[in-house]
């Protein structure tokens, strides 16, 4: 992004003391934490529009669940999947949980909308929250949750993402938005999918270095993607999203696990 105007973003960065902030440039507000990372970019006329692409690639669980009954988010943000979701996914309940109420705070400057019957945002620890829930409370699980220095190291752990494995229904999708390799997640994903059946797709995603790795049951690989592709044009007929643009990139990410399931299975 380019920024007209520097001496003002500076001034507010300043004025921030450290807490989230945001920045309009034209027609596009961010959330910013310091100066390194724009954290969320929304459209002020369109403000439900996905503009990043890594928003638009973790919406790929429609992929594997297209109908989902309850989505819950960890992670606020400038609330861009939230307010997508909320939106184009009419008959769908949303939790949010966010950690950092400065950045819950923020919610009315990126529209997004009141809580009620369908959306619930709560100030709460992840990680503490989803130890606590028992099994079958989502459909949707989507993992965003970072700070000014990163992804939160408590919601990397393979307790959490078993935590958060054990609480999606039947045919639940995990999907995760990493900063790095999944290969980085690997000990944690293999301790939190350990003798089970789920498998792990990832892709990169086009305009930043993120990563979006999904944990789906039973999925064979072999068929796979020319059934996903099949999805895909059906939801592009739906969603702006460009899902079948985004099938072909997708890795089976269990085969760089094997070496670590097998250390930790001796």
């Amino acid at each position: 992004m380019t920024n007209p105007n520097p001496n003002l973003f500076e001034l507010l960065l300043h004025q921030s003391g450290g807490k989230p902030f945001v920045f309009d440039n034209d027609d596009m507000r961010t959330l910013h934490f310091d100066e390194k990372y724009i954290q969320s970019a929304m459209s002020i006329s369109a403000p439900d529009k996905l503009l990043l692409s890594y928003t638009r690639a973790m919406m790929g669980f429609l992929l594997f669940q297209s109908e989902p009954k309850h989505i819950l988010m960890v992670g606020l943000g400038g609330g861009s999947l939230v307010k997508y979701c909320y939106r184009y996914l009419p008959s769908t309940r949303i939790t949010v949980l966010e950690l950092n109420a400065e950045v819950i705070a923020l919610r009315d400057e990126f529209m997004i909308p009141a809580d009620d019957l369908r959306l619930q945002i709560i100030h709460a620890d992840a990680a503490a929250y989803m130890q606590a829930r028992q099994e079958n409370i989502a459909d949707v699980i989507m993992l965003d949750g970072f700070s000014a220095d990163g992804a939160a190291p408590e919601l990397s752990t393979s307790d959490f993402y078993a935590a958060c494995l054990r609480s999606l229904a039947p045919q639940g999708v995990l999907v995760s938005n990493l900063w790095d390799h999944p290969t980085s997640l690997a000990p944690a994903i293999v301790h939190a999918t350990l003798d089970t059946d789920w498998r792990i797709w990832w892709c990169r995603t086009d305009d930043s270095h993120n990563y979006v790795a999904f944990f789906v049951k039973g999925n064979d690989p072999g068929i796979f993607r020319p059934a996903a592709l099949n999805r895909a044009r059906k939801l592009d007929q739906r969603f702006d999203l460009q899902l079948s643009e985004l099938v072909p990139s997708f890795q089976l990410a269990n085969h760089f696990c094997e070496k670590h399931k097998t250390i930790s299975k001796t």
